[in-house]
């Protein structure tokens, strides 16, 4: 029955089980490519679009995905130009972990990447050899370790996620001067090391920080970006040294998403175009303000239960005329007016989004207030354009959208 199955359906029903709970359900389809010859490619395809790669150099997973994208094989190359997004811990070189030489023979494995997510533990910066190696990647020209001498389509990386690395370490300023087609970058660490010398090439769409940089960091990073960023992300408020940079963006920015409202409301002002604003912290005796009326989704989940949750979300209705959704937090229905916002949203065709987790909108990422940077970054948006806001946060129809 099952080979009888035009591949189309076949495709269809592997896409309907690929995400569980927000994560591919590799042990389904594990099981689907071997229960078919006619479900092998399907199913195969769909496990190498997100790979992560957590190991140790020569240990059984860096060891498996190796054999299986073998370059000097038709089906391992094809495997290979599957992978969308790459997850990858990089440490010591003098220990058995995964290193940057490694990285380098990876990413010449996969020359449709979209999204590299890295984890650097006890490497200051990258060695030269590795960066010939990632230009050469970049650039379009064959590595040693590939099968051909010919030039190969250049591995154009879009979304950068680092998820930590030494506070003084270069190499984010290493991987952006090779890749300047970085579009959506995830700092997911505190970044001191000063601003190199070189001009940036890339141009931003969406800047995420766990940590707000130095300002003369946070004005290199978006220096050639003030006409492409439309997503700006700040877990920790911004300075107001940074309002002179915000003024210059500002206007251009489709969504802000501030972790506490509380002090930097005032911030507001300088964005009056935004679609989006996602916040989490406000105190109980202060109000939302300084919304622009252009919102079509507003985000406002308190991290703590209060009788007065949504007294400050039905008082700003009646002034975001274009508002499309609401998200809250799932605990919002116990609110003793949640009724009442209820009917208001309905009567406006406000559409209201609850959200299960107490979670914090990152970025490109839903980062978890409470438990492990592990849990904390399973729950996370795809980092590609937005149409319209709220932002599908994990769907299939997003990797046509990273070819």
């Amino acid at each position: 029955m099952a080979n009888a199955l035009p591949i189309e359906i076949v495709d269809a029903i592997l896409e309907l089980v690929y995400y569980s709970n927000g994560e591919p359900d590799k042990v389904t389809l594990k099981s689907c490519a071997v229960i078919s010859r006619a479900w092998t490619a399907s199913a195969q395809r769909l496990l190498f679009r997100s790979v992560a790669l957590r190991g140790v150099h020569h240990g059984r997973e860096h060891t498996s995905f190796c054999e299986a994208t073998n370059p000097s094989t038709e089906h391992g190359r094809a495997l290979g130009e599957h992978v969308r997004i790459m997850e990858v811990y990089i440490g010591e070189k003098s220990g058995h972990d995964l290193d940057d030489s490694d990285l380098a023979d990876l990413l010449g494995r996969t020359p449709r990447l979209y999204e590299l997510i890295l984890r650097v533990t006890g490497v200051h910066q990258f060695l030269y050899g590795t960066m010939e190696r990632l230009a050469q990647l970049a650039a379009g020209h064959s590595t040693p370790s590939m099968s051909t001498s010919e030039e190969v389509e250049p591995l154009r990386i879009r979304a950068l996620t680092l998820l930590s690395c030494g506070i003084q370490s270069p190499v984010l300023y290493q991987l952006l001067e090779v890749w300047p087609s970085i579009q959506f970058l995830y700092l997911g660490f505190e970044l001191a090391a000063p601003p190199p010398k070189w001009t940036p090439a890339f141009h931003l769409y969406e800047l995420s920080l766990v940590r707000t940089p130095r300002l003369s960091v946070l004005q290199w990073l978006l220096s050639s970006s003030s006409d492409s960023v439309q997503i700006l992300s700040f877990r920790d408020s911004p300075g107001r040294d940074v309002d002179p940079l915000l003024r210059e963006i500002g206007p251009r920015l489709r969504s802000l998403r501030l972790m506490d409202c509380t002090r930097r409301s005032a911030i507001l002002p300088y964005c009056p175009n935004l679609e989006e604003f996602a916040t989490v912290q406000l105190p109980g005796h202060l109000k939302l303000e300084n919304l622009p009326p252009t919102l079509e989704h507003l985000s406002y989940k308190r991290l703590y239960a209060d009788t007065q949750l949504l007294e400050c979300v039905i008082d700003v209705l009646d002034t975001l005329p274009r508002l499309r959704a609401l998200t809250c937090a799932s605990q919002a229905t116990a609110d003793e007016r949640f009724g009442e916002l209820q009917r208001l949203c309905n009567s406006r065709g406000v559409r209201i989004i609850l959200d299960e987790m107490p979670v914090w909108v990152m970025g490109a990422r839903i980062v978890c207030i409470e438990g492990t940077a592990e849990q904390c970054f399973l729950q996370r948006e795809d980092p590609v354009p937005v149409v319209r806001f709220p932002r599908r946060k994990k769907s299939m129809s997003n990797f046509a959208l990273m070819n």
